[in-house]
């Protein structure tokens, strides 16, 4: 009998954490208006050059992974100003030993692909500085998700994914951007 009782209690438990879950993951899921804002977003920081991408796995060129951790890996794009900040695992081709990518430098380059029927950006971009030069290809969706990879003569072929972040806008680019959605040339001067 009480075993009974116990198999009983037990299933009723379940269930009910069961539900729960079913509860919660139901809450999560966007809705529509909420990924067209988040695919409007993505869409102006491509545009504007203005986006962190966190990394989360590195794939070195022989097959290994590695996971990452997002807040200590990423590249910052913010005009013509980037900043890389990545681990890095491979051969190298420099008698100095190269531990990660670290740099600041300017996009010398950037050219953006469209590929709006298949929810796709691809960019790429040449950053320089006056030690390095790095080859950076971003594709990312529309959902955030990205895939990056860097090239540069001292090291391997090494590519990563991560989450795309969109940088919100500086306020005098949002006035400028307001300006020129209305048409609106025109100085307003208060004294």
């Amino acid at each position: 009998m009480n075993k009974h009782i116990f198999f009983i209690s037990a299933a009723i438990f379940l269930a009910s954490c069961a539900s729960t879950n079913v509860q919660e993951t139901a809450e999560k899921v966007p809705s529509g208006e909420e990924k067209l804002v988040q695919q409007a977003d993505i869409r102006q920081a491509v545009e504007m050059h203005r986006f962190l991408v966190k990394f989360d796995r590195m794939y070195i060129s022989n097959g290994g992974r590695i996971d990452l951790i997002p807040k200590s890996n990423y590249i910052i794009l913010d005009g013509d100003r980037v900043v890389i900040s990545a681990a890095y695992a491979g051969r190298q081709f420099s008698s100095r030993p190269i531990r990660g990518i670290d740099m600041v430098g300017k996009a010398v380059s950037f050219e953006l692909k469209d590929k709006v029927s298949r929810g796709l950006y691809e960019i790429k971009m040449k950053v320089a500085n006056d030690l390095n030069t790095f080859d950076v290809y971003l594709t990312v969706s529309n959902e955030g998700y990205c895939n990056a990879s860097l090239n540069n003569y001292k090291i391997d072929h090494v590519r990563y994914t991560g989450n795309f972040i969109p940088l919100r806008a500086k306020p005098e680019e949002q006035e400028q951007q307001q300006q020129q959605d209305t048409g609106d040339d025109s100085l307003e001067i208060s004294i």
